[in-house]
């Protein structure tokens, strides 16, 4: 069950909302083999035809780094950006897929810098800063002149702040279970504290204090925690079991909690968003709960604002059905406005 909060001002684009790749992306190219083996400078086959674009999974240069992207459904170009920091787009890919066919979209995944099956750049190199231009890169390779983008939970932070940055290169922006400003942190905390077991607050903890020191501790702690991000608890296995091949970089993660996610707050370049936005939120997340939500589509000119009444910080995927409905209707109405 979701309910909604209609936009307050119109909405209006001058992009054509249907359009597809073209027929020859720029500044890509591709290694199906092993998409991003090798390195910068290896070239291999580019990107032909639209048709070389079904599901699959490719490697993109993108400001002096390759980016291992999978792609899923024909349509309109969506980049959709996974959350973290410190994993990959596996999961995600998994959770969002059931959206292409019905929405009719072609959903672009990929693992951000130095993340995943990305290539592994020093830590230093993956500010926020840096990973927004990034978006704007891939949607550059792509060779397309707008975007739809889909971020979730940290995807979404990004996503905003890639949306107020480069205006012009959105369709659409739709962000699940962001923040605005790392006030998020305390909130947080506040709320694991409270709903944790005490092996789960000892997890939560470590994912925030920096005392984790390899990729597998990072992993089994974020596995422990993982119930907290589910209103129905059962869901939490089922999770786990999707996410079973997610690559995790505890160095990368560290690098952003310590040195980004204090100063991140992106609050006053909201009103430059210039695309029709969705804010959708779990009524029950305890890491980017309603209030936060609620602040995003205060600042944000042409948003609408979708709570998820049975869902914690993942209602993609909790009320599936529900999410895929609103989206829909969200598209539908920003492509009845050009």
């Amino acid at each position: 069950m979701c309910s909604c909060t209609s936009p307050s001002r119109s909405m209006s684009r001058d992009k054509d909302t249907r359009a597809s790749f073209p027929s020859r992306p720029t500044a890509a190219s591709i290694n199906r083999s092993n998409p991003c083996a090798g390195r910068a400078g290896e070239r291999t086959s580019a990107l032909d035809d639209a048709s070389q674009m079904s599901d699959g999974s490719m490697a993109l240069e993108v400001n002096g780094t390759r980016l291992y992207t999978e792609t899923v459904g024909e349509g309109t170009p969506t980049l959709c950006l996974h959350g973290g920091p410190g994993t990959d787009s596996s999961g995600l890919v998994r959770a969002l897929a059931p959206l292409a066919q019905p929405l009719g979209l072609r959903l672009v995944f990929y693992d951000h810098r130095g993340h995943g099956r990305s290539r592994w750049e020093p830590v230093e190199q993956c500010t926020q800063h840096q990973l927004v231009a990034d978006i704007e890169g891939v949607r550059r390779a792509l060779g397309v002149d707008t975007v739809h983008v889909l971020g979730i939970s940290w995807g979404g932070f990004l996503g905003l702040m890639y949306a107020a940055r480069y205006p012009r290169s959105l369709r659409t922006l739709i962000v699940v279970g962001a923040s605005a400003s790392g006030a998020f942190m305390a909130r947080a905390e506040d709320n694991a504290r409270r709903e944790a077991t005490p092996a789960q607050w000892a997890a939560y903890r470590s994912l925030w204090d920096g005392s984790l020191s390899d990729d597998d501790s990072f992993r089994r702690a974020f596995e422990t925690i993982r119930p907290l991000y589910f209103f129905d608890k059962r869901l939490a296995a089922e999770s786990l079991m999707a996410r079973a091949d997610t690559r995790h970089r505890i160095a990368v993660r560290n690098f952003i909690i310590r040195h980004e996610y204090p100063a991140y707050d992106c609050r006053r370049e909201l009103s430059r968003i210039a695309c029709p936005t969705l804010v959708a939120v779990g009524r029950h997340d305890w890491i980017g709960p309603v209030d936060q939500a609620e602040e995003i589509h205060a600042l944000v000119p042409q948003s609408e604002l979708a709570i998820f009444e049975r869902s914690g910080h993942s209602p993609h995927v909790e009320e599936r059905e529900a999410f895929i409905e609103r989206v829909g209707s969200f598209l539908g109405c920003a492509r009845a406005t050009v």
